[in-house]
């Protein structure tokens, strides 16, 4: 039974590894940047305070991030640069 003690915390690690030829995180303030700008191009959008639309940062790739903007019960996904710029959204739901 040991060797299973040993081989868990190894498989835990695996699962939590980035994945091959993911770079490193990027910057909170980047992060924060790109969820704002989401936020109010969402906000515009759906003729509402940023107050009350919620962002999540999801994902990057090429440069440009992935943001969840939920208002309500609907929800948007950014295409936001690095400058952040919101270069498109989607309603994926819809």
């Amino acid at each position: 039974m040991r060797p299973a003690l040993l081989l868990s915390p190894l498989l835990l690690a695996a699962c939590f590894a980035a994945a091959p030829g993911a770079g490193p995180a990027p910057a909170p303030a980047l992060v924060a940047a790109q969820e704002e700008a989401c936020t109010a191009a969402i906000a515009a959008h759906v003729r509402r305070p940023q107050s009350e639309v919620a962002a999540r940062w999801l994902s990057s790739a090429g440069g440009i991030a992935t943001v969840e903007t939920l208002d309500g019960g609907r929800r948007h996904l950014c295409m936001v640069d690095a400058g952040g710029r919101v270069l498109d959204y989607q309603h994926p739901d819809a």
